[in-house]
Order: structure tokens, then sequence, then C-alpha cells
């Protein structure tokens, strides 16, 4: 039997066991599955797991293309944008960060990005889990978190260290889907609803790794890719379809990728010094004011406010994409940081949005 069905065993084993004892306290599996990688790393060959990770990272990011579609962008209200505004603040101190920290521009970027976006697929899940989604102060945050994720993609368009043609095929892919969308988006989604779910499946996988293989021939970002077929499903009206035939198969390597992620970090984490430590408290900490002025703007009340700051704590995806992408180009302290804040931010992000509500009204 070849060792990557062993591995396999091993870690979806562990990795259930550790969903099932969080599930009870309506946490996200995602902070079950990096305790899982740190605790497997120094025992489990995580690399005869690929594909699998791989795949998962890429269909996440389709995922939060599909959440965040064409129509949804259109539905932005000047007060969300406003609130997305003031979170987008933490980007530049991000940056001030760098350079006092002795990086170049590109260093400086990325981490910027790194301390400023928050992680949509763990929030939208927790907003859906804790059965938060009518909540005023929800739509604000899932607006800001459309800003952050179209920000961050121009970022990582801007440092992934890709040629002109780079950016040439992104924006050449953009100004594609645009047309497709804007001219015969009518006509696919009737011909698509024809074919069974098994053929929009393989042909949205196909859609999904190709462009990804695309992008990364060019010197682009895969994850862009993916982001960017999300958005071009979500515009064919395949939201709910893809969401539902994908769904199973992204949460599978969504928590092999996470448990890669654990195991990794034992190594990357094993020169943290403290100045990783200062720059990733700072970062949890300079978003609460700005997310709880960009509520407040937003028209919420004092206390939806509190509950919006404290919903845009965890980091994730993005986070781990910056942080992959610092490593291959030569900046460990953005590394570090990256990966660091995603072991802080999830399970503190999960304790916040499970019990602020019962803490603040204790507190009054």
């Amino acid at each position: 039997m070849h060792e990557s069905v062993t591995a396999f065993a091993i870690a979806t084993l562990l990795l259930g066991l550790g969903a099932a004892l969080v599930h009870r306290w309506h946490f996200p599996p995602l902070a079950a599955y990096l305790l899982v990688g740190l605790v497997l790393g120094r025992f489990l060959n995580t690399e005869s797991l690929e594909p699998l990770p791989s795949l998962g990272l890429l269909l996440l990011m389709f995922s939060v293309g599909l959440e965040f579609g064409p129509d949804r962008l259109q539905q932005m209200s000047g007060r969300v944008m406003r609130a997305g505004g003031w979170d987008a603040v933490a980007l530049p101190v991000g940056i001030l960060v760098g350079f006092l920290a002795g990086l170049d521009w590109k260093g400086a970027l990325l981490l910027g990005g790194v301390m400023y976006v928050s992680s949509s697929a763990v929030i939208v899940k927790l907003i859906l889990d804790l059965r938060r989604a009518a909540n005023p102060e929800s739509e604000v945050v899932l607006g800001v978190l459309v800003f952050e994720d179209l920000l961050i993609t121009i970022l990582l368009i801007l440092v992934h260290g890709g040629s002109g043609l780079s950016f040439a095929v992104v924006v050449g892919l953009l100004g594609l889907f645009w047309l497709l969308l804007r001219l015969g988006g009518h006509w696919l989604n009737r011909q698509l609803q024809l074919l069974s779910d098994e053929l929009v499946l393989l042909l949205g996988a196909a859609l999904v790794s190709a462009t990804a293989v695309l992008f990364h021939a060019a010197g682009a970002s895969e994850a862009v890719a993916a982001f960017i077929c999300g958005v071009l499903a979500a515009g064919l009206g395949l939201r709910e379809r893809l969401e539902h035939l994908f769904g199973s198969v992204r949460d599978l390597g969504v928590a092999l990728f996470f448990l890669t992620v654990g195991a990794t970090a034992l190594t990357l984490l094993d020169s943290v010094s403290a100045g990783v430590v200062v720059v990733c408290l700072l970062a949890l900490l300079i978003k609460l004011p700005l997310n709880f002025k960009g509520a407040r703007v937003a028209g919420l009340s004092v206390r939806r406010s509190t509950f919006a700051a404290a919903y845009l704590v965890p980091r994730g995806e993005f986070n781990l994409i910056l942080g992959a992408m610092a490593m291959q180009q030569g900046y460990p302290l953005v590394g570090q940081v990256a990966v660091l804040l995603v072991l802080i931010s999830i399970p503190l992000g999960s304790l916040l949005m499970r019990f602020m509500p019962s803490w603040y009204d204790r507190s009054k």
C-alpha cells in the first residue's frame, strides 16, 4: 500500500476527532485542524498528502470568490464602504511597521497585508454556525470582508514577483470574464442548467485548476486565479449549486491544508523572536478600534459595533498565502508573523464571536 494512504488515514482520523471535540462548543474546526497539525508535525510526512492540501486552498479561495460575486459588489452601500475604509487604515500602518523593521517595499507590503486582512472563510462560517447572518453587524462585517478581499487581491498581484506578463494575464483574464458575463452570461447560465451535477462539478474543477496552472506559468498567484473563477461562477448564477457540489471536497481539502500549516509551523516558529510576537499583538490590537469606529460610522450602535470589531479578529487563508509568498521571497519575519497570527487569532476570534454578546450584556 502506498504511504500516502496510510498518512491520509491517520490525518483524517485525528482531524475528525479534533472537529468532534470542538463541535459541541460551536467552535469552528479550523483551530482543531491547526492543533492536530502542530501535534503531528514531527511524526507525519505531510508531503505525502499532496495534492489534497493544495487543492483545498484553491477550492477555499474559489468559495471566497463565490461569496463575493458581482451581485454582492453591487449591493455594497456607502456606509459599508466607509466601514471598509476605516478598516483599511490597518494596511498603511502595517506597511509602516514593515519599513521600521528594516524591510524593503515588497516585504513591507507583504507585512501590511498580513496585519490587515481578516479571514473571510473563517468569519463567514462562524456567522453561519452561530446563526447570526440576520444580525445588523453581520451585514457590515461581510461588506468589510468584500472590501478587504478586493484590496488584498490587488496587493497579491503587486507583490507576487512576476513580470509584466503576469499582470497582463490577470488583467486579460478579468477582461475576458467581464465580457463573458456581459455578452453571454444569461445564455451560458441556461446551458449550464441543462447539465448534470457531475458534469458541472468536473467542469468547475477543470476551470479552477486550469486557470491556476495558467497563472502559475505566467508568474501570477494561483490563489488569485481561484478567487477570480469564483467571482465568475457567482456572476453566472451558480453560487448555490457549486457550493453544494464542491462543499464536501473543499472541506476535506481545507482540513488537510490547515493540518499542513500547523505541521510546517513547528519549524517556522522555532526561532520566533520577541519582535514577531509584538507585531502579532499589534496586528490584533490595531484593528479593534478601527473596526469599532468603522461600524459606528456605518450606523451601528455601540453594542453592535463592539460585536463587529470582535467578528473581524480571525485571520486565515490570505495570511497564509502572503506568509508562504514572503518565505519564498526571503522575508522570514513576515512568514513567522503570518503563521503565528493565524494560530493565535482563529481560537481567540472564535471565543470572542461565541461569547462576546453574553460578556457585553453581563458587563452592562
